[in-house]
């Protein structure tokens, strides 16, 4: 994974960009932020085994699922720290996903993770807290996870 990592939080409680220093052996620095996973939502078998395995690797909790409707089955079981979120997908796109999500009055923050040009609009029209461009910066894809861990985000 090499390349840039596009951020923006769309969230009004943080009107500055993110730092764009990258820093090496970038990671979670409070063991006990670790306790609530991060939901991985990618159709890309290959997007989310590297995620996940980056991500374990880094200490972090993590559950994948590759359409919506698997991420909102896996929301009746785990209460994640964040929610990184593919918009194209089949079976249940994150359109969709995040229709049903907002229907059941969830807060779990939403991350959208694309490579389309249309990121920060479809970031918006869901309600997302920001957006990734793939591909992404490892670095700099922690600093968003623990910005968002840090958050007072209780669970539902």
């Amino acid at each position: 994974m090499t390349s840039m990592l596009a951020f923006v939080e769309l969230a009004p409680d943080r009107p500055t960009p993110p730092d764009r220093t990258a820093r090496p052996g970038a990671g979670v620095e409070d063991p006990t932020a670790a306790a609530r996973p991060i939901l991985v939502v990618d159709d890309d078998p290959e997007i989310l085994a590297m995620l996940r395995d980056f991500l374990e690797s880094e200490g972090l909790s993590v559950r994948t699922a590759s359409n919506g409707a698997e991420a909102l089955e896996t929301l009746d079981d785990v209460a994640p720290a964040l929610i990184l979120l593919d918009m194209r997908m089949p079976v249940l796109d994150g359109w969709a996903f995040a229709e049903r999500f907002h229907e059941r009055a969830l807060t779990y923050p939403i991350v959208v993770m694309t490579a389309a040009e249309s990121a920060r609009r479809w970031a918006e029209e869901i309600g997302a807290t920001g957006y990734i461009a793939k591909p992404f910066d490892v670095n700099e894809l922690l600093e968003i996870i623990e910005r968002h861990r840090q958050k007072d985000s209780k669970p539902n």
